[in-house]
């Protein structure tokens, strides 16, 4: 009942936050999706080695997350196209939840996007544990975007219930300092550290671009 109640809360609070409505804000161009594949499946590719991404912040520091193609290819090829599009330059760390769930979003919190994806949870080989990447979504299907958050604690009641798609493997460090910053009411950080770079390492694997998904 526990788990229950606190799966329940963490729904309310993550995810009531932001719907998808449309490409009416600014950050992408008209064209950005027009060239993905649609389907009823996702379109994957088997790869040798994970992409990895380094995210720079406004106060220099770095972050290193591999991105785990395998466990939730749509995700990642999300992920990255945004990463080209230089869509995660508009973005910050701007919220903290339960002391643990460190979340992006633009800093007016008004951050909405064009593209949808299917949720991968089902056969999500990635537990939400310490250092763990995993997208932010509303209780409603198909509503992964570009807002991620990053986990300082176990959080594995998560499983199957959200996408796992990467690991920070350097820099956990800065994260904890973000999670210990005082929020408000509404959980925002007073000085939130903007994205200001995200590089990009396929290690020359050809990852495709996501598939939108019909329903």
């Amino acid at each position: 009942m526990k788990k229950l109640l606190c799966l329940a809360l963490a729904f309310v609070m993550l995810f009531g936050l932001t719907a998808c409505k449309g490409n009416d804000d600014g950050y992408f161009k008209d064209d950005f999706y027009e060239e993905f594949p649609t389907g009823d499946e996702i379109y994957t590719v088997e790869i040798d080695r994970n992409p990895e991404v380094t995210i720079t912040l406004s106060d220099g520091s770095e972050i290193v997350i591999e991105l785990c193609y395998d466990a939730a290819p749509n995700a990642v090829a999300s992920f990255l196209a945004y990463a080209k599009e230089d869509i995660y330059e508009s973005m910050a760390f701007t919220e903290v939840r339960n002391s643990c769930i460190v979340m992006t979003d633009v800093p007016d919190g008004d951050f909405v996007s064009p593209f949808y994806t299917m949720d991968e949870t089902e056969n999500n080989s990635l537990s939400h544990t310490r250092g763990t990447v995993s997208m932010i979504r509303t209780t409603s299907d198909n509503t992964l975007t570009g807002r991620f958050f990053v986990l300082t604690k176990d959080q594995v009641h998560f499983d199957n219930n959200f996408t796992a798609f990467g690991k920070v493997i350097e820099g956990m460090e800065i994260i904890d300092a973000i999670a210990a910053s005082e929020v408000d009411d509404d959980y925002k950080i007073a000085e939130p550290l903007s994205i200001t770079k995200v590089s990009v390492k396929t290690f020359g694997e050809k990852i495709p671009n996501p598939t939108i998904i019909l329903k």
